[in-house]
């Protein structure tokens, strides 16, 4: 924890806490999403490992506390169970696309998903629901492409999202399961960059304090966000998640007309830099 504080100035501690506070408030308001807003603002002035080191333990408590802190937490638990189980699978499988596939290519296929969505959304006025008796292979197939683009891409979000905006469910219910998907992909998170591994070291217990130690804070400023997102009708928080899914692909868009012409774009995702675009 010393290191933390001394490779860091006092105005990138206090714009570290700042950005944190917000992105708690927003990921209660939102359901999701700290990381998101966190990273890209935190690492303009502080480096990549400090911005792992706070965001990643706050977004395990952030992601529990909307998880298991709610009504109907054990009904939602064993109905939706599938989902983070086959995001798990798909993790491992998305190892394999990392070394083998090219970013282009999968950032493609994304893109396509959100684009078809959203078009058929706006033509018809309202994408099509699926019947509750496919929730479970439609939800798991969803779950397992969310772990293959979390693991390959960094971005395991759309493919969840997408899911649940074909269905009728309550906002509880997609918090809850998004961020159950999120909260197991942060435990797995937490023990890979405390192993390390790949010739870079692991995170100490001690390197993580900062992170815990505003954990408490975060939550509190998450609660508040979560009693404005209680005002709000289901309908409402639909189109926020559209919204969404629109930056998003837009987000997308932009990175694939960079690569586009890049000579590395035709290498595995090993072979250069990967997008980074997280929503959890």
């Amino acid at each position: 924890m010393d290191l933390f504080f001394t490779e860091n100035t006092s105005w990138q501690l206090a714009w570290a806490i700042a950005v944190t506070l917000v992105s708690a408030y927003a990921h209660g308001v939102l359901g999701l999403g700290f990381v998101s807003v966190a990273m890209p603002l935190l690492i303009f002035f502080v480096s990549f490992r400090t911005a792992m080191i706070i965001t990643v333990p706050v977004a395990f408590f952030l992601t529990a506390r909307l998880t298991f802190w709610g009504h109907q937490t054990r009904e939602t638990l064993v109905r939706f169970w599938f989902m983070p189980a086959m995001a798990v699978l798909g993790s491992l499988v998305g190892a394999w696309v990392y070394q083998t596939v090219t970013s282009l290519v999968l950032l493609w296929i994304v893109f396509g998903a959100l684009t078809l969505f959203l078009s058929v959304d706006l033509l018809k006025g309202r994408a099509p629901r699926i019947p509750e008796n496919w929730y479970l292979p439609i939800g798991a197939l969803c779950g397992f492409l969310a772990g293959i683009t979390e693991t390959s891409v960094n971005m395991g979000a759309p493919f969840l999202l997408l899911f649940f905006l074909l269905t009728v469910l309550s906002t509880h219910v997609i918090v809850q399961v998004c961020n159950l998907c999120f909260f197991v992909g942060k435990l797995v998170h937490i023990t890979t960059l405390s192993i390390g591994g790949a010739g870079s070291p692991g995170v100490s217990l001690e390197e993580w304090i900062p992170g815990f130690i505003i954990a408490p804070l975060c939550l509190l400023l998450c609660n508040q966000g979560v009693k404005l997102r209680e005002k709000v009708s289901v309908e409402t928080y639909r189109r926020w998640l559209k919204i969404i899914l629109f930056v998003i692909a837009l987000m997308l868009l932009g990175r694939i007309v960079s690569m586009t012409g890049d000579n590395r774009a035709d290498l595995p995702i090993e072979g250069k830099n990967t997008v980074v675009v997280t929503i959890d």
